[in-house]
């Protein structure tokens, strides 16, 4: 057509190949999808045809944001029976490829993922199309400045009940054309016997879905088309069975089977039932999380030192919190400052001390200094001022708070070290993580200290973090716990950062290893 410039391959199915390419008139990267890979003289090969073209209308007929949106259609120079359409380009990749990136995500993270596409599917639904392949690669993601936005893509099977279009396509034209088209894994139960869709079979799929999404597995695993037939006829047992093997919470295991019941009668209807009772779910299962700290440090789990505490000089004053028991403000200083000792500081600190330590087993107690330096890991938590620090050691990621076994909190969050800087990322997992005062996001990086609240769906405040990036004076990560310079030498670790969950409760010191003299 004069206007597009193809660039690479992006993908192949069963019926057509993707593209990357360029819109060269209005300058931009577009999808082009191109029907090819099928002998005309093959059973069921209009059948196929008729679908791709159909993908065409039903993309032209609808309107959400959260669908992907066709610029163009065409047929290839000479070669009529050789459709393509043109879409837009979803640069941030696949949901499948995002969650086996990331792993497992909160049910709050999965409702606001599945949330859009059920608006798409909604649209989708009220104009008499079904889109019959619903599954985490046809969830795409589309970058929009900073953000991604959650797009809906690939109507290539969907089954239009009405004579929505001109071209309405068939499943079977006659006996020997009899076509299957479905993706095994995901399909309802009425898919693959060739019945009537409607629906409530993306019901199934989105629920299958949601699985996915939660667990990082698929309900119905593999590759074997056979093995897979077999655990089809299962049933409602197997899905029950398996959804409670995955470890979900009860209450996200009822919801899911419902939805993906095999009797399509029997199952959620729609699109809307299946997320209204999503979110149901994920906001009932924290209705009853207060913000008091007891309901965050189990009964013992404060430190009880029998060392000598250190008594610093100029102590900070403490953490502020509410008279009801809530975290308030952290106020390190009057000024409002950062708590963290600045570079210019350090030398003059660093001649002055002569840390002593103890020869507890299990406590490595710091005689009273102005900078009390790390000489072992291995020694066990430390004790500063009077409160433990413990250290622990971080992976590619680590998660922390509720049911964890790190931290004692109602919040539950992942940390993600970043090399350059000694960044970190936090992402809530069953919160949403609010950056001194700003706005809530699912995660935030961090390049400088920084108060960080944890904030539960229902708006109530689970728990708050001052997180230390710390000062490197040439030699040490450092740290200011109490008015002490907690230092931490780069021989011990190559990234560090301090979680300061506030008085009366242990400190986390983060940390990376060379791995050999720790």
């Amino acid at each position: 057509m004069d206007r597009y410039l193809i660039r690479a391959k992006v993908a192949r199915g069963g019926m057509s190949v993707v593209y990357q390419g360029d819109d060269e008139r209005l300058r931009r990267v577009v999808c082009v999808k191109v029907f090819c890979g099928l002998d005309p003289s093959r059973p069921g090969y209009r059948t196929v045809h008729e679908h791709f073209v159909q993908e065409a209308f039903a993309l032209s007929a609808l309107r959400h944001p959260n669908t992907i949106r066709i610029f163009d259609f065409g047929y290839l120079e000479d070669e009529l029976s050789t459709p393509f359409f043109v879409v837009e380009y979803a640069d941030g990749g696949t949901l499948k490829d995002f969650v086996r990136k990331h792993g497992p995500l909160s049910p709050q993270e999965t409702l606001e993922i599945l949330e859009p596409i059920a608006g798409a599917l909604s649209e989708a639904h009220a104009s008499g199309i079904i889109h019959r392949d619903i599954k985490p690669s046809n969830i795409l993601f589309s970058r929009a400045g900073p953000a991604l936005v959650v797009k809906l893509a690939d109507f290539s099977i969907a089954k239009a009940l009405e004579d929505a279009f001109p071209n309405r396509a068939e499943d079977t034209l006659n006996s020997s054309d009899k076509v299957g088209l479905y993706s095994l894994g995901w399909a309802a139960p009425e898919q693959l016997r060739g019945d009537t869709v409607s629906a409530s079979s993306d019901v199934f799929a989105m629920a299958l879905t949601a699985a996915f999404m939660l667990t990082c597995k698929m309900v119905y695993p593999g590759d074997d088309i056979l093995q897979l037939f077999e655990l089809r006829r299962l049933g409602d047992a197997y899905i029950r069975r398996t959804l409670a093997e995955q470890g979900l919470d009860e209450e996200l295991q009822r919801v899911l089977a419902y939805a993906a019941r095999a009797d399509g009668a029997e199952r959620l209807q729609t699109v809307e039932q299946f997320i209204e009772a999503l979110r149901e779910c994920v906001q009932g299962s924290w209705r009853n999380v207060t913000t008091r700290q007891e309901r965050h440090v189990p009964a013992g789990a404060r430190p009880q030192s029998t060392s000598v505490p250190v008594s610093p000089p100029s102590p900070a004053p403490e953490p502020a919190f509410e008279p009801d028991g809530s975290v308030a403000t952290f106020a390190h200083s009057s000024a409002g400052t950062s708590p963290s000792v600045g570079r210019s500081d350090v030398p003059g600190l660093l001649a002055a001390a002569s840390p002593a330590s103890a020869s507890s087993p299990s406590l490595q107690v710091l005689a009273a200094a102005p900078v009390l330096t790390v000489e072992s890991l291995r020694s066990g938590d430390l004790v500063v001022g009077g409160r433990r620090v413990r250290p622990v050691e971080v992976g590619a990621e680590l998660v922390l708070g509720a049911e964890a076994g790190v931290v004692a909190s109602a919040a539950r969050f992942r940390v993600t070290p970043r090399q350059l800087g000694a960044h970190i990322h936090i992402k809530g997992l069953n919160c949403f993580v609010v950056r001194d005062g700003g706005r809530p996001a699912s995660g935030v990086d961090l390049e400088r200290d920084a108060e960080v609240s944890l904030i539960a769906p229902s708006r109530e405040t689970l728990d708050r973090v001052l997180v230390q990036l710390g000062t490197y004076d040439g030699h040490s990560s450092c740290f200011s716990l109490h008015g002490v310079v907690l230092a931490l030498p780069s021989r011990l670790a190559t990234w560090a950062v301090l979680l300061d969950l506030g008085p009366g409760r242990e400190a986390i010191l983060l940390y990376r290893t060379h791995g050999e003299h720790v």
